[in-house]
């Protein structure tokens, strides 16, 4: 009969203690694990931020020109002394209102600058006024503006064809506005100027404006 077999003792286990050594290694590898985890996440936040910040630079917050328009030219002052064309001398007064509307699409306020109208004849500055600064067009908001100016006399009849324009009944006259401004969203700060050129023409005996062509140029 075989023997009845004996338990056969376990191996023993040795425990090794970790020397400070390798528990400050230790430390040291999870704390730098840590830190580049850290770094990663952070990185990734702010290059989502980044594009974040560009999308809506280029979408929400993109600056948009505004839009002026020059609806009319009025002549509330216009007498011209025909009784004296045989002599050649010329007496003349002319006052015109500039009705423009400034129409702003953007998300912010746009304040304009120092800006200016002048009026010209055959070439020659016969005409200027200036818009004072800081007149302020709210966010998607159109806002209108009257400018009147009063063409010069001395200038005007300095023209070798005055005479020749009045005794045909008609004066051709251009304005020339610049309308500089600002718009600002948050920290986004964007200089606009805007220029406006007309070309009208004075039918002396209606003494009213016909013919009015304007056209716009923006500078972002």
């Amino acid at each position: 009969m075989a023997e009845t077999d004996q338990a056969k003792p376990l191996a023993s286990v040795r425990v090794h203690p970790r020397s400070d050594d390798e528990e400050k290694a230790l430390k040291t590898k999870n704390r730098r694990r840590k830190f580049k985890l850290c770094g990663c996440i952070t990185t990734i936040l702010l290059l989502l931020l980044v594009i974040v910040i560009v999308i809506l630079v280029f979408t929400v917050f993109k600056v948009k020109d505004p839009k002026v328009t020059t609806n009319e030219i009025q002549l509330t002052n216009f007498d011209v002394n025909v009784g004296q064309l045989l002599t050649g001398q010329i007496k003349i007064n002319i006052t015109m209102v500039v009705n423009m509307s400034i129409k702003n699409s953007n998300r912010a306020s746009f304040r304009l600058g120092n800006s200016t109208t002048s009026v010209y004849y055959r070439g020659i500055s016969v005409a200027d006024a200036q818009i004072p600064p800081g007149i302020v067009i709210k966010a998607r908001k159109t806002s209108g503006l009257n400018v009147t100016v009063d063409v010069m006399a001395d200038r005007l009849v300095s023209s070798p064809d005055l005479l020749g324009d009045v005794r045909n009944g008609e004066m051709i006259m251009t304005t020339y506005s610049v309308i500089p401004g600002r718009v600002k969203m948050l920290f986004i700060k964007k200089h606009v100027e805007v220029k406006m050129n007309c070309t009208m023409t004075i039918n002396i005996s209606k003494r009213g404006i016909e013919d009015l062509i304007c056209k716009r140029k923006v500078k972002l």
